[in-house]
């Protein structure tokens, strides 16, 4: 996420705290030049989460990120599973990132 304005921080938060109430430990990732905003852990289960706000767009508005991020998983280059998330509407959407894009994993969410 290279935005570091407030909405930004305030949304990456928000996330933090959805995974918690799923049971999830959380690292925020700092830095310009970071590939994923949030690492979280459960059990043995690993996330690699980047998370974006939007008013308008869909999933379709980062298609290069999305790109990015289905190049690391095809290379197998994070030990764990890549999720793009998007919140608009007051609504997560979720996508299970894969060597070939992403897929949609769980409904609306607030």
């Amino acid at each position: 996420m290279s935005d570091s304005s407030h909405a930004a921080r305030s949304i990456t938060f928000q996330a933090i705290s959805e995974l918690r109430s799923e049971g999830y430990h959380t690292a925020r990732v700092a830095g310009r030049s970071r590939l994923f905003d949030l690492i979280a852990w459960k059990g043995v289960e690993i996330l690699f989460v980047v998370v974006r706000r939007t008013r308008s767009e869909s999933i379709t508005g980062y298609s290069d990120v999305v790109q990015d991020l289905s190049g690391c998983v095809q290379e197998k280059s994070v030990p764990g599973t890549v999720q793009f998330w998007l919140y608009r509407s007051n609504s997560w959407f979720r996508y299970l990132i894969l060597p070939g894009g992403a897929l949609p994993v769980k409904g609306r969410t607030a």
